[in-house]
C-alpha cells in the first residue's frame, strides 16, 4: 500500500482579534480532515467563500492604504508607513495556533506587504508562511500534528 502523500488537519474556525469565523467547507470529502498541510505551499489556501469572509475581517481591522499586490495576492498594503496586524488565531481540532504578523502579511517588495493567505477553489492548504517559527510535530502512530511556537533564528 502506498504511503499518504498529504497530511490532514481539521480545521474549525479561523479568528481575526474577537470575529471568529468558522470552518464549514469539506473540500476532500474524506473524514480525514479538511485541509492538508504542505511544507512545499507558501500561501495558506481556502476555498473562495470562507477566503472572502477572512480577508474582509482582516481588512476591517487594518488601517493602512490599499495597494495592488501581484497576482494571486489579493489583500496588499502600502508598506512604507508601519500598519498594526490583527491577532489571527488558526483553531484546528485540539490545537490553536497563534499566529505572528510574520506568518501573516509579507513584504513582496520594498514598499508592499501582503496577506500570506489566498482563495483557491474547492481546496484547503495550511502553507509554510503560517508555520514559520513552529516547530512542527507529526506523531505517525497516534496520527497527530502539534505546533509549538519557537524561534528558528536561535540554533
Amino acid at each position: 500500500m502506498d504511503p499518504p502523500t498529504f497530511y490532514f488537519l481539521t480545521l474549525e474556525a479561523i479568528s481575526v482579534g474577537t470575529n471568529r469565523i468558522n470552518f464549514t467547507d469539506t473540500p476532500f470529502g474524506t473524514d480525514e480532515g479538511n485541509i492538508i498541510i504542505d511544507s512545499g505551499t507558501t500561501l495558506t489556501l481556502f476555498p473562495d467563500d470562507f477566503y472572502s469572509q477572512l480577508e474582509s475581517s482582516v481588512s476591517s481591522m487594518i488601517n493602512a492604504t490599499k495597494v495592488k499586490g501581484p497576482e494571486g495576492l489579493s489583500l496588499c498594503y502600502d508598506a512604507t508607513t508601519d500598519f498594526a496586524v490583527p491577532n489571527i488565531t488558526v483553531h484546528f481540532t485540539d490545537a490553536d495556533v497563534e499566529l505572528q504578523p510574520l506568518n501573516t502579511f509579507a513584504m513582496v517588495s520594498e514598499t508592499v506587504s501582503c496577506f500570506t493567505f489566498a482563495s483557491i477553489p474547492d481546496f484547503a492548504i495550511y502553507g509554510n508562511l503560517a508555520q514559520m517559527n513552529f516547530l512542527v510535530g507529526y506523531d505517525t502512530e497516534k496520527q497527530t500534528v502539534s505546533f509549538k511556537p519557537t524561534d528558528c533564528t536561535k540554533n
